[in-house]
């Protein structure tokens, strides 16, 4: 312990803490732990419910005794508010939010942790690999440190964008840090049933958040329902919610893919144009600036359209 505390007395290092919700996660909660624990100053484990040895391994393995809690099915069982509670807890000057099957490099951790805190923003954003079987990858992005007073929002998918975007405050790529994200496959249809109710529920108690329709336009998409699909996205296309750019345009990609495969190349066309003007628009949004995927889609978009090559035209995957 005197060693860790000498560690990160070093003035110039990120004082960071961690903080964690966990549910029936024994087979992964040791190993995504192990590797990094002792660097953070201040560690918050909430766990929402565990029925098997997760509390028992936290404590056996690390001495941690985890915080206990009921998610509220008036929320939509939504994770934000015990995460939220996790983050009020620690008192360091920067959070990290985890899941247990996502995993951090210890030595990429330090790396981060070794930079000025001066100068740096109210976020950061890293990447995450998602492992979808077959031995492919999923790259993403996420904002996974930021600033204590920060809080994620949302009854499902719950992020920080929306607090640093209130206080007008931006985020900044950490190249340093890769999360690498390793959710159980054979459990994909009972989340996808699990994910699928508590968005109804978010959409019904939250009409006029629009990150949701997203979501669920995706999901349906996704499913192959492209009807559904359509009507959602094209809400979440034409209203473009300004605490959401980044989402509308992904309903934007999905729509004009749609358009594309269901034999409509003006309509497909029309939302690959309207979407590349709104990206200049928002080309200065903090999320906007990190995001590696969106600009050079579009561009492809619009010149495979003006060669007629519509069946080409197909939105990339995401890591949920």
């Amino acid at each position: 312990m005197n060693e860790l505390l000498g560690w990160m007395s070093d003035k110039r290092m990120l004082d960071i803490g961690l903080c964690m919700l966990v549910k029936n996660e024994e087979a992964n909660v040791v190993a995504s732990l192990r590797p990094i624990v002792d660097l953070f100053a201040e560690v918050v484990i909430v766990d929402t419910g565990s029925t098997d040895r997760t509390r028992e391994l936290l404590s056996e393995h690390f001495g941690i005794t985890a915080l206990q809690a009921e998610l509220d099915a008036a929320e939509c069982f939504a994770l934000s508010t015990q995460r939220n509670r996790g983050f009020d807890l620690l008192r360091t000057p920067w959070l990290l939010t985890l899941d247990a099957d996502e995993r951090i490099d210890r030595e990429e951790l330090k790396a981060l942790m070794s930079q000025p805190d001066a100068g740096l923003p109210a976020g950061l954003f890293c990447a995450w690999t998602t492992d979808v079987g077959q031995d492919a990858l999923v790259e993403d992005y996420k904002l996974c440190f930021f600033r204590k007073g920060h809080h994620h929002s949302g009854l499902i998918h719950d992020t920080a964008q929306p607090s640093l975007r209130r206080s007008n405050e931006t985020a900044a790529w950490a190249p340093q840090v890769r999360l690498r994200h390793y959710p159980d496959l054979r459990r994909q249809k009972e989340k996808d049933d699990w994910y699928g109710l508590r968005l109804r529920c978010a959409m019904a108690r939250e009409p006029g958040c629009l990150r949701y329709p997203w979501f669920s336009g995706y999901m349906a998409y996704r499913a192959g329902r492209l009807a559904e699909a359509r009507v959602a996205l094209e809400r979440v296309h034409r209203e473009r919610p300004e605490t959401f750019p980044v989402e509308s345009l992904n309903a934007s990609m999905v729509l004009a893919a749609i358009h594309a495969q269901s034999d409509r190349p003006s309509q497909a066309a029309a939302v690959i144009d309207d979407a590349l003007a709104y990206h200049r628009r928002v080309q200065g949004d903090f999320e906007v600036q990190v995001n590696f995927r969106m600009g050079a889609w579009l561009e492809q978009a619009a010149q495979l359209a003006a060669s007629g090559r519509y069946d080409a035209i197909q939105p990339y995957a995401f890591g949920y």
